[in-house]
């Protein structure tokens, strides 16, 4: 099989679509099979064909053209299946890493408490967003049409409610984690010298990373912070919120609630594992996951997590390596949650927990699946000989 896939930028950006595409294609390639990716910007990793797409033009017109000649490029260079995860008009294979399009919006305006009626004008107006709409039903709307992959059994559910038609189309592979590359041990000491660094050796220190913290609830988090079961504590509990900005409405509820000296911005590190040794928890009382990566990546370095029902890492969690609230917003759940893991010994039975997830949940199981249905759609589709 030679496997192509859409992906319109390889940056180096950590993370997300990227991270996992390129251990898809390294897969595939380690297994024998030949692979070639159609992008934008950026180079593939050794032995993988890179084609650059050459779309012009502003947005939507850029990412409909790269739709389009990145698939025709990649059925010219031999590729006997094409694999997309988002900027697809036509494919073999869908993982719509995202989830759905109107979804993701509308659990974004939950977490920021509505849009403003600018925003809901100006997304009256977007071209891009219709663009985004528009392949999304191109993918999902009919019944024949692209094997799709949900990264979760709840994004599944969502995608049949919303296209019914496409549901005998749908296949749940949940995401994995490489669990021999993010292992505690090896990360401890400078997990150790990076939270000296932040001057936070004696507290309880819960980690927030996202790219997005209103959505990844670090609203909720805040206001967690000055409910009475963290407050009353003999241990003081401080956030690090890593790799976004903290919104100036956050840091402003944060200094009304008395607990300014408490919220900790850092930068995000290129490899995250340090972070987590850094931290006691994984604060993720998200809006929005389809199933996350930072949540699988917490769990493999032994780090309690507690997250909610919107959060696909849910059903690999079950009651198993740290907390599932009941709901997104509520901040005095979420306190006594930090209240129960800020036991010690409580703290380190989870831990074991955590990591015993990440090693039943491993990523090299989770490509073979996904190569497994590529390879059967290719052969599927290949022309008979003779």
């Amino acid at each position: 099989m030679k496997l192509g896939v859409l992906l319109d930028r390889l940056d180096g950006t950590p993370g997300g679509a990227e991270a996992h595409t390129v251990a898809l294609v390294r897969r595939c390639v380690a297994q024998g099979d030949e692979a070639a990716i159609a992008t934008l910007s950026g180079t593939a990793p050794d032995g993988v064909e890179t084609l650059h797409v050459p779309a012009k033009g502003g947005r939507p017109e850029r990412d409909e053209a790269f739709a389009t000649q990145g698939e025709q490029m990649l059925r010219a260079a031999g590729c006997d299946v094409v694999f997309a995860i988002r900027h697809a008009l036509a494919c073999d294979v869908y993982l719509p890493h995202g989830g759905l399009v109107d979804l993701a919006r509308e659990r974004k305006d939950l977490a920021i408490g509505g849009a403003s009626l600018g925003t809901r004008i100006a997304r009256a107006f977007s071209r891009k967003h219709a663009f985004f709409l528009r392949a999304e039903q191109a993918l999902l709307g009919a019944r024949e049409g692209p094997q799709v992959i949900a990264v979760s059994d709840w994004i599944a559910g969502r995608i049949k409610a919303r296209y019914p038609a496409c549901a005998s189309r749908i296949t749940t592979v949940v995401n994995g984690v490489d669990a021999d590359h993010f292992e505690p041990e090896a990360h401890a000491e400078a997990g150790a010298a990076l939270r000296a660094s932040w001057g936070l050796e004696a507290p309880l220190v819960g980690l927030l990373v996202a790219h997005h913290p209103l959505l990844k609830g670090v609203e909720t988090a805040v206001r967690a912070l000055a409910e009475p079961a963290v407050t009353e504590q003999a241990r003081p509990v401080v956030l690090v919120v890593a790799g976004g900005v903290i919104p100036r409405r956050v840091r402003a509820l944060a200094r009304a609630l008395g607990v300014a000296d408490r919220l900790h911005a850092v930068a995000a590190l290129a490899d995250p594992r340090p972070l987590y040794a850094a931290a006691d928890l994984l604060v993720h009382p998200t809006w929005y996951d389809p199933c996350s990566l930072v949540c699988l990546e917490a769990l493999a370095m032994g780090l309690p997590v507690i997250t909610t029902p919107c959060n696909g890492v849910r059903e690999i969690m079950g009651r198993r390596g740290g907390i599932v609230l009941e709901e997104p917003g509520n901040a005095e759940a979420l306190a006594v949650a930090m209240r129960v893991l800020a036991d010690d010994e409580m703290r380190a039975f989870t831990r074991d927990d955590a990591r015993y997830l990440a090693l039943k949940n491993r990523e090299s199981t989770r490509l073979d699946r996904i190569l497994d249905i590529c390879r059967a759609r290719a052969s599927a589709t290949l022309p008979r000989q003779g």
